[in-house]
């Protein structure tokens, strides 16, 4: 099956992480389709190193939650999931990710208990933002005619001060623009402008901030 062209912007262009997909079983094949946004196939051996890395961050993730959270060596786990120092990051336990390589995390970020993220296609989590408890990321699908077998991939990007409240999902290839605010329990499929709060299923233009209400209701473009 032929797949598409390599990124020319991947996630971790001129990054330290980037060298790990060279290190790979495969040589980091499937982080590179993953970049192109897919599809990948599961027959194929390349999948090993999306494995290894899914067994490798789950593992991670169990420690940290295995260890009380009063016990600031929990973060000694997380850092090695996101392979960097997280002096600057608070991340509450119980925390999921399944793939710490596809993550990049900005200053300043604030991430509460119970949040997940599925992050084979990458996620930007930028400068400030604040994620609520039982928040799920997602930036993978299944095929729809065989969703078994062939999976595609779309990066979600958070930008700087956006506030995402609690039971809020972020759907695959959404961007968040900076400083806007993300209802509790909002299903968000389409990209969000600054400046902006949104909620509901899906979501739609709740008011603009600093602004008067005459917005409300509208839907994402």
């Amino acid at each position: 099956m032929e797949h598409v062209g390599e990124s020319k912007n991947p996630l971790h262009e001129n990054d330290p992480v980037t060298e790990l997909y060279g290190r790979t079983k495969h040589g980091g094949i499937i982080f590179r389709i993953m970049d192109a946004g897919g599809p990948t196939d599961d027959r194929e051996d390349y999948v090993d190193d999306a494995v290894a890395e899914i067994n490798r961050s789950k593992s991670l993730c169990f420690k940290a939650n295995m260890t009380d959270p009063t016990d600031p060596s929990y973060r000694q786990y997380l850092e090695q999931l996101f392979l960097r120092k997280l002096d600057d990051v608070t991340i509450l336990t119980p925390f999921y990710c399944d793939m710490g390589i596809r993550v990049r995390l900005g200053s300043r970020v604030f991430i509460n208990d119970n949040v997940h993220l599925i992050a084979g296609g990458g996620i930007e989590i930028q400068d400030g933002v604040l994620i609520a408890p039982r928040v799920c990321i997602a930036t993978v699908n299944h095929d729809v005619n065989d969703r078994h077998r062939f999976f595609t991939y779309h990066k979600v990007v958070i930008r700087k001060n956006v506030w995402i409240c609690t039971n809020a999902t972020i759907c695959p290839g959404v961007t968040i623009g900076e400083n806007s605010i993300v209802a509790a329990g909002a299903v968000v499929t389409r990209d969000v402008p600054g400046n902006v709060m949104v909620g509901g299923n899906p979501a739609a233009i709740i008011r603009r901030i600093g602004q008067d209400r005459s917005s409300s209701g509208r839907k994402l473009q």
